[in-house]
């Protein structure tokens, strides 16, 4: 798993975040229109699963909204849960995400929404990015406290 590293300060010990990397396999993928479409722009809900290999393991489940312009570009804000563990930390949690696809590939940020950690995921708090190229592929890098 990534790194902790502890520092003191004024006497008192903080810990620094950890970083986790893993790769993500899209398992499904139901896209249908949403509400407010025009010619210029396409507005589309998806509900997608993906299956996680890494620091972080095991499945989630988002639901993205996204904005598609005629040239093929799109922005997408996605609530997502994961179900599995950090490393050997075992729980659930959700991330917002926020992104945009340029024609090649989705990337963005995200922030894992406080109080949605469950197990020994409980206090989990972060942020991190994910890069998606046009296929099933991807990866997810989160920058975490526990």
């Amino acid at each position: 798993m990534g790194w902790q590293k502890n520092r003191t300060i004024k006497g008192e010990l903080t810990t620094m975040s950890q970083q986790a990397a893993a790769s993500f396999i899209v398992t499904a993928w139901d896209e249908k229109p949403y509400d407010g479409s025009t010619d210029e722009i396409k507005l589309t809900q998806a509900l997608v699963s993906k299956t996680y290999s890494g620091d972080i393991t095991g499945v989630g489940s988002v639901i993205y909204i996204m904005k598609q312009q005629a040239d093929g570009t799109a922005s997408f804000i996605g609530l997502q849960q994961i179900n599995g563990a950090i490393g050997d930390r075992a729980g659930s949690f959700a991330i917002e995400q926020n992104g945009f696809f340029d024609g090649k590939a989705a990337r963005g940020t995200c922030v894992v929404k406080p109080g949605t950690g469950t197990g020994a995921l409980s206090t989990l708090s972060g942020e991190g990015e994910f890069v998606a190229p046009i296929g099933q592929q991807g990866t997810l890098n989160l920058n975490f406290n526990l």
